[in-house]
């Protein structure tokens, strides 16, 4: 045998082990992944005990669940334009602020009304009207829901939505507390659980509730997909929603269980978690409730171009109501 038949049949030999190796990579299927983002805190308590028992593992166990935790709406917002987040979660406010300015993502679910309270340490402090021009008041950043609720409560005590714009600080709700705690130039929070509850321990009192300036109670927290994961992986999206349905179900039917699993990923007691799940304004649907006047509040004073109907912000299986049932 010369020497290029040799070379020849060698070359032919590689040539089939690489085709050989290539139908093989053709046969198998990249994994599919999903991206969850949320925020810190009982108002995501669903998405916790779906991480906690697996339960999307179990339904989906051929998908990579990746769940991610961040400190705020605006990363969130940056990490689905980047295709990195499949789900986020995230205040009402900021959804339809990002839809008005040309996010393609919609509602897909619900989650959480929590209490959301403006808390002082000031002791003479009882309305708006009572601030100095040197108190500042603590939000999380512009355009959140809590700076969408002082703004109503300006209209409301102050007869401008905009009156408290120059003595607004964007503050973490942990550095809030702890600047409120300190005697800073901080003179207020609009403050959620936990948070809101170690402010009231500490001897402080609340100026208004979410509640009550918005006339009714409200989903606080909401779950958001891009419009293209909504119509490309229509499976997934599914799959997602019925879980997270179930694992409100689990909550509110199990809470005891609930508790005795979330407390340690808290860091809290079960008997301080239990009293913050079961204050009466804490329900956790997925249902959208109550959000129509804070809507037609942001587009009164200009946040939103336009008052979106509710068919255009949500996905087709987002149940939208008025208010919450009273029974809870």
């Amino acid at each position: 045998m010369n020497f290029l038949t040799l070379k020849n049949r060698r070359i032919a030999m590689l040539f089939a082990v690489l085709l050989l190796l290539g139908l093989c990579g053709c046969g198998e299927k990249e994994k599919n992944t999903l991206n969850i983002a949320q925020q810190f805190g009982i108002a995501y308590a669903p998405l916790n005990i779906m991480e906690q028992l697996g339960m999307l593992e179990e339904k989906l166990p051929d998908v990579e669940i990746n769940w991610k935790q961040f400190g705020g709406p605006t990363a969130i917002r940056e990490a689905m334009l980047a295709g990195e987040v499949d789900f986020g979660f995230m205040g009402i406010a900021p959804v339809m602020i990002g839809y008005d300015n040309g996010m393609q993502w919609r509602y897909a679910t619900g989650i959480s009304a929590n209490q959301v309270a403006l808390v002082t340490d000031k002791e003479g402090v009882k309305s708006l009207k009572d601030f100095t021009a040197q108190d500042r008041i603590a939000i999380l950043s512009p355009g959140c829901t809590q700076h969408i609720l002082l703004c109503m409560l300006c209209k409301q005590q102050l007869g401008d939505y905009m009156a408290m714009d120059n003595q607004l600080v964007s503050m973490s709700h942990p550095d809030a507390m702890n600047a409120l705690m300190s005697n800073t130039e901080v003179s207020a929070h609009f403050a959620t659980p936990p948070y809101l509850q170690e402010e009231l321990k500490n001897g402080m009192h609340i100026i208004a509730d979410g509640e009550d300036i918005a006339g009714a109670q409200f989903t606080f927290i909401s779950g958001v997909a891009m419009e293209k994961f909504y119509e490309e992986e229509p499976e997934l999206y599914a799959a997602f929603i019925e879980t997270l349905n179930e694992a409100i179900a689990y909550i509110n039917e199990n809470t005891e269980e609930a508790i005795r699993i979330l407390a340690p990923l808290y860091g809290i007691s079960e008997a301080e978690l239990k009293e913050q799940m079961s204050y009466g304004g804490t329900i956790y649907s997925s249902d959208l409730c109550g959000v129509e006047p804070i809507k037609e509040a942001m587009h009164d004073m200009g946040f939103l171009k336009e008052n979106y109907d509710y068919k255009d912000l949500c996905f087709e299986n987002v149940i939208w109501k008025e208010e919450y049932k009273a029974e809870k």
